[in-house]
């Protein structure tokens, strides 16, 4: 299956469903003849009827799945989720989602966003979907994350690992602490002591725009209290009058300073 195939599929769906139902059967029988009688579970999930979930900006929501994979949604977060006898895929298509996978082995779970394909292995992760950026980070167990597609390579990641996608390519970033990876569950995390740079990076997850510190000392700050991590800009706001730093726009996102 692939993009040629999608576009296939849509052309026999415009038929109506008299026409629909022939050519799903037609096709059917013309995997099985050529050999690609394992591509059908893809036809079937191509005409699952998707259930729809979404979350507003400052909003975290947590959803059971049927198999009992638990699914939390931030970020203005928006998720179609298609369930079938053979797969559980999830479709992206903006904002942060965190994965608690429920075991099974016949049926993979998968995270499609973008040009991404990520595939758990039995864990928990989180993904990001930003315009020009796709993260991955995991909590638990292993995932195979890549590019949609047949030809491009994946990675894998276990425990502590984490990667992004972007317009240079695959690659993997510095490892996080898995108690760091969607603090945003909480909606509230309670800092004592903790570099303004951790604290920023948090905050990053679910900001709109990309926060950058301009000055390496004043990554290094030591800052304390009960932050909203759903409210990025806004709590950027406050820390910087609390500690007497600068926060100013620019074309490329927020710029923290020295005052």
């Amino acid at each position: 299956m692939g993009s040629d195939m999608n576009a296939a599929l849509r052309a026999y769906d415009k038929r109506g469903a008299s026409g629909r139902n022939l050519a799903v059967g037609g096709l059917a029988a013309l995997l099985v003849v050529a050999g690609g009688y394992k591509a059908t579970p893809s036809v079937e999930l191509y005409f699952a009827q998707p259930r729809e979930y979404a979350v507003a900006g400052e909003e975290v929501r947590e959803i059971r799945l049927e198999d009992g994979t638990r699914l939390f949604l931030a970020g203005g977060a928006d998720v179609k989720v298609r369930y079938t006898r053979h797969d559980r895929v999830v479709e992206l298509g903006q904002g942060t989602i965190f994965a608690k996978v429920a075991h099974d082995e016949g049926r993979p779970f998968r995270v499609d966003t973008g040009e991404a394909r990520i595939v758990d292995i039995g864990t928990s992760f989180e993904v990001l979907s930003k315009p020009g950026e796709i993260r991955v980070s995991v909590a638990s167990g292993v995932v195979r994350f890549g590019r949609s597609g047949w030809f491009d390579k994946p990675i894998e990641l276990i425990r502590r690992q984490s990667a992004t996608l972007d317009r240079t390519g695959l690659k993997r970033t510095a490892d996080v602490s898995p108690d760091n990876v969607a603090r945003w569950r909480s909606e509230w995390v309670e800092y004592k002591g903790t570099p303004l740079r951790q604290v920023i990076a948090d905050l990053q997850t679910l900001s709109p725009l990309p926060i950058r510190i301009a000055d390496e000392s004043l990554a290094n700050k030591l800052v304390g209290g009960r932050i909203r991590l759903t409210d990025p800009v806004g709590q950027l706001q406050n820390l910087a009058i609390i500690y007497e730093f600068q926060v100013r726009r620019s074309d490329n996102g927020l710029i923290v300073s020295k005052n």
